[in-house]
């Protein structure tokens, strides 16, 4: 597995209120793994109490968990329920890097609205890493994004440094990808399973020191 150090954008800054601040994943590509990164962040927080979790594709959250689509707010496990997007969400699966530049995660303008807060933390997924993936975040400078967490392929020439050294954006947290997540996914156990398999180590300690800050991003303000 490679090892990344965890990081924590600057703008995060000790608060003394217990807020938490909405983290939206972006995927650079379709299929890159943000639905599931997305899961593993809610289901981190859940272990501290209600978390709240919307979705460009909510279908596509109910078939990662092994669960049927429902109305909204859908419980999907303990302290986690899937919602529509709003100021008391607190992690958003937001579909692709340009579905996003587009149109939002959310066509509709309070969405928007939510979206443009500064009280968002943008982290993009990229998969491999692969020359693809590199080629539109390097065409994407536009993209306001705090970190990449990437999904670790085996046998790939490009790592976690390559991306940061190319892109000049932090890799904050590096998921491995093995035949033992798919197998969690396939069997929906995902939720269950991602609090104890070492692939996810990485981003369960990241979120764990996100939700330590508590922070507003000031850098916005």
């Amino acid at each position: 597995m490679t090892t990344t150090e965890v990081v924590t954008p600057d703008h995060f800054q000790p608060h003394q209120e217990n807020t938490m601040q909405t983290i939206e994943f972006i995927g650079v590509r379709g299929g890159h793994g943000t639905t599931t990164v997305a899961l593993v962040a809610a289901a981190t927080l859940a272990n501290r109490g209600p978390t709240g979790i919307a979705a460009h594709d909510p279908d596509a959250v109910c078939v990662a968990v092994g669960t049927t689509t429902g109305e909204l707010p859908l419980p999907l496990a303990n302290h986690l329920d899937l919602k529509f997007d709003g100021t008391d969400i607190d992690i958003v699966d937001a579909g692709t890097l340009e579905q996003y530049l587009d149109v939002g995660p959310f066509d509709d303008e309070p969405a928007r609205a939510v979206q443009s807060s500064c009280e968002r933390l943008r982290i993009g997924v990229l998969r491999g890493p692969d020359y693809v993936g590199l080629r539109t975040l390097c065409g994407h400078q536009e993209a306001q994004l705090d970190g990449i967490i990437v999904v670790a392929e085996a046998g790939r020439a490009l790592d976690a440094r390559d991306v940061e050294h190319v892109t000049g954006r932090a890799v904050v947290a590096v998921v491995d990808h093995t035949p033992a997540v798919a197998r969690a996914i396939d069997a929906g156990l995902l939720l269950s399973r991602c609090r104890v398999l070492r692939e996810f180590a990485q981003l369960r300690d990241w979120v764990a020191q996100i939700v330590s800050q508590e922070a507003p991003c000031a850098a916005h303000a």
